[in-house]
């Protein structure tokens, strides 16, 4: 059996190697136990993002591994969106860039509809959350350097 001395305020105790150990994979698991629901939230919004994408987004955007021949022709894809610099920006803030102040609504954000707007069947209406869930969303899309 092989043993480590430690020495503090004068006692000395003894550790063995399989207590070491279990003390090493306790703070392992314990470090992956703290990481794990990061990345389950993210995947979670993800998860989220892509079902408000599908639902609201491809009225109007082509979106890869979605509706490949969908869209309208005059709107960008988000795979073209993601060769802009900016694109986390703008997918951060799309709500208040035209055409988009027509017919998206972030409660608790947005302005009032003005009436000079033209009329939809439906508001989009969406939580403040749910750009976070797109933006995460979109960041699982391969990029132009992938």
């Amino acid at each position: 059996m092989i043993a480590a001395v430690l020495r503090r305020d004068g006692l000395v105790r003894i550790i063995t190697v399989p207590i070491r150990c279990c003390i090493l994979f306790g703070v392992m698991y314990l470090g992956m136990m703290a990481i794990t629901p990061q990345n389950a939230s993210a995947d979670d919004a993800a998860a989220k993002g892509r079902e408000i994408v599908r639902q609201h987004c491809t009225r109007c955007h082509v979106v890869p591994n979605m509706n490949p021949y969908g869209g309208i022709g005059s709107t960008p894809s988000f795979a073209a969106m993601k060769w802009l610099a900016d694109w986390e920006q703008r997918f951060e803030v799309f709500y208040t860039l035209p055409p988009h102040p027509a017919l998206v609504k972030i409660t608790g954000v947005s302005e009032e509809r003005s009436e000079s707007l033209p009329a939809f069947i439906a508001e989009i209406e969406l939580q403040i959350d749910d750009i976070d869930a797109i933006l995460a969303f979109a960041r699982t899309l391969e990029t132009p350097n992938q």
